[in-house]
Parts: structure tokens; C-alpha cells; sequence
């Protein structure tokens, strides 16, 4: 590592917990607000966010981690096409492979992380064509969402 880069580390280990708090709450208002979008459109089926009390890991999620569940959700669409037409519609979120970054990332995981291994294998891990997950950053939840209706209302479209 140069000194360059362990000095603009350094930096950024002292926001840290800052900045996880915010995403952490983002991830959580965002899930929320997601979660009642779902009960009225039919492109998007499913939240899964481990900081949502009806989540079936939540009460080990609490345990575990505290008051904060992260900054990672998934959503599911209608179908992986809908999917790519949705990624290809995010103007604020970022089409990355990363994760938690300070800007909110979005992946399939079903075509990038685990294209290699088989449909029989992605069954068995319940890897989903339909899933998309969400690396949620600092941005106004506000924005993050009017971004994801906007680019699920692109995707009906299609």
C-alpha cells in the first residue's frame, strides 16, 4: 500500500462508525418504505432486510448485531429480465460488485457472483434470478427511492 493510500484509509477509519450508522437507518427507511411499494406494484415482490421486524432472521439479526442490521437489503422483480431492465434504469444507484461504499450499489447476483456455478447449485443456495441486492450508501433515502420507482416504472414499460 502506498502511503498515499494507507493515509486516505486512515481518514476514513475515523467516519466509519458515522457513516455506518447513516447507511444502517438508510437501509432501514428505505426497506420500510420499499416494503409498502411492494403491497402496490406488481414488478416488485419481495423485500428482504434483516432489519425488518417480520424478517425470520430479525430477532438473531438483533441479537447478534445490535439496534443496526446493516446496510444490505434484496428485493425481487418480477423476472431476471425485469431485473436487468430495472439495473439499466437506476440513474442514482450504481451498477457495482462491491459493497458498502459511500454511494448506494446495485447487483444481480444471480448473473455476476455466482455465474459460474449451475442452476442446480443456485437452487440449492436459493440464489434467485429475480433477486437484486441493494449496498445501501449516504444518499437522501428520498432519492434512492424515487430512483428505484422510476426505474421500476421503466421496467413495466417493457
Amino acid at each position: 500500500m502506498s502511503p498515499h493510500a494507507a493515509y486516505m484509509q486512515s481518514l476514513g477509519l475515523e467516519t466509519l462508525d458515522a457513516r455506518y450508522r447513516v447507511q444502517a437507518q438508510n437501509a432501514l427507511t428505505l426497506a420500510k418504505r420499499l416494503k409498502e411499494l411492494s403491497t402496490v406494484n406488481s414488478q416488485l415482490s419481495t423485500v428482504n432486510f434483516v432489519g425488518l421486524e417480520d424478517n425470520p432472521f430479525h430477532d438473531l439479526a438483533v441479537k447478534q448485531f445490535g439496534k443496526t442490521a446493516g446496510a444490505m437489503l434484496t428485493i425481487d422483480l418480477a423476472s431476471e429480465e425485469a431485473c436487468f431492465s430495472f439495473i439499466d434504469h437506476l440513474q442514482l444507484i450504481h451498477r457495482a460488485t462491491n459493497l458498502f461504499d459511500n454511494k448506494t450499489l446495485a447487483i444481480h447476483p444471480y448473473s455476476t457472483i455466482f455465474g459460474n456455478f449451475t442452476a442446480e447449485e443456485k437452487r440449492a443456495m436459493d440464489v434467485r434470478p429475480t433477486t437484486i441486492r441493494l449496498s445501501v450508501g449516504l444518499e437522501d433515502v428520498d432519492d434512492l427511492l424515487e430512483d428505484i420507482r422510476h426505474a421500476i416504472a421503466q421496467t413495466s414499460k417493457n
